[in-house]
């Protein structure tokens, strides 16, 4: 018998949702195949076998497990397995005398530590050996008590909220804000939309626009090391924060100052999707230098968005908005404006260098040519 034991798979999290089993209990593994889907608070990852042999699952689908916690085993054949499975599921022992010591098999603690039923809640069952029915058992009149009407963060949104409060505890931030003439930028967007066949939106134009001023400001693409000292990223990986009703995702756009407008906004269609059924790899969430934050529902003016713990500063874009404005021959024309909002790390970053990026943003967006 040999156990399958659940990697750490994020440093953050203390537990994992194991999502599903993609081969069903009792299953003849061949080799290192994939086995199961654990869900972190970042991502979703394959499990895979350790080796061959006939599989018995110990975590269900759905259920809650930690980091080196066994969650199913390996037997060599089948009648090993069916032998473990009499064994565990045998009849409970007779009560036990006072004082007795109390044994419990190891399937039975498995189960009770999955289900966080707890030593003193085995001892009062009274028996000198505790078997998984007499687990199962206690899981069962526990799940048959009403729960009190509350609602429990999801780890996702734990997770988030452990992000934002460091922020606030430890980037001393400052924000800027500028309007921008986006009339120009919406006209290209349409155009590489209909020419590519890709959906390239406001959100892509300004992805490029940022990343094609790294070198010019490299502190804002840079970090802050633990001892005081800025490392500046060779790349422009550009991070874009993203809901779609199953929590936040900071997907990353690697080398985004090398890529076409109609490539990146492809990665973002499939970002997008990713992001609804909660399927992102670890890779596609790591190694961002800089955060891009769209708030484009209509009616946003302004956002002003935390500073990632690791990056130095956030550029984010409201909604359009029309305004009325004459030209120089006292005409009235209908021009489309934005508000970008940057937020800095002021440990790193000056006003007067926040002022320079969002200077040259806005002179990328008001004239787009290059960033097709």
């Amino acid at each position: 018998m040999i156990g399958i034991e659940l990697p750490t798979l994020n440093t953050n999290d203390s537990s994992y949702t194991l999502v599903e089993w993609l081969v069903p209990d009792g299953s003849s593994i061949e080799g290192e195949d994939p086995l199961a889907v654990v869900e972190t608070s970042k991502a979703s990852e394959e499990i895979e076998s350790t080796g061959p042999g006939i599989l018995h699952v110990l975590v269900g689908g759905g259920q809650e497990c930690r980091p080196g916690q066994t969650i199913a085993y390996l037997f060599e054949s089948a009648q090993e397995r069916d032998s473990y499975r009499a064994s565990a599921a045998a009849p409970a022992a007779a009560s036990a005398p006072p004082g007795a010591e109390l044994s419990i098999t190891n399937a039975a603690r498995e189960l009770a530590d999955r289900h966080g039923v707890s030593e003193d809640e085995l001892r009062g069952l009274g028996r000198t050996v505790i078997r998984t029915a007499d687990v199962e058992a206690l899981v069962r009149r526990a799940a048959s008590t009403p729960a009190p009407a509350e609602r429990h963060l999801s780890k996702r949104q734990r997770t988030v909220g452990a992000v934002v409060t460091e922020s606030m505890r430890t980037v001393p931030a400052a924000a800027a804000y500028a309007k921008v003439d986006v009339g120009q930028a919406e006209e290209l967007a349409r155009q590489l939309s209909e020419r590519t066949g890709s959906f390239v939106s406001l959100p892509v134009l300004l992805i490029k626009a940022v990343a094609r001023r790294h070198a010019a400001h490299p502190l804002m693409f840079a970090a802050l090391t633990d001892d005081g000292a800025v490392r500046e990223s060779e790349r422009a990986h550009v991070g874009v924060t993203m809901d779609a009703g199953r929590g936040l995702y900071t997907p990353v756009v690697h080398d985004a100052a090398e890529l076409s407008g109609d490539r990146i906004a492809d990665l973002l269609t499939g970002f997008r999707s990713k992001a609804f059924r909660g399927t992102f790899q670890t890779a596609e969430l790591s190694g961002a230098t800089i955060m891009v934050a769209p708030h484009t529902t209509e009616g946003m003016v302004l956002a002003t968005p935390i500073v990632f713990p690791g990056q130095t500063c956030v550029i984010s874009v409201g909604a359009v908005d029309d305004q009325v404005l004459l030209d120089a021959q006292g005409t009235p024309r209908t021009h489309r404006f934005v508000h970008l909002g940057l937020v800095y790390d002021h440990r790193v970053v000056n006003g007067r260098d926040a002022m320079a990026l969002l200077k040259d943003v806005k002179e990328e967006l008001e004239a787009p040519a290059a960033l097709g």
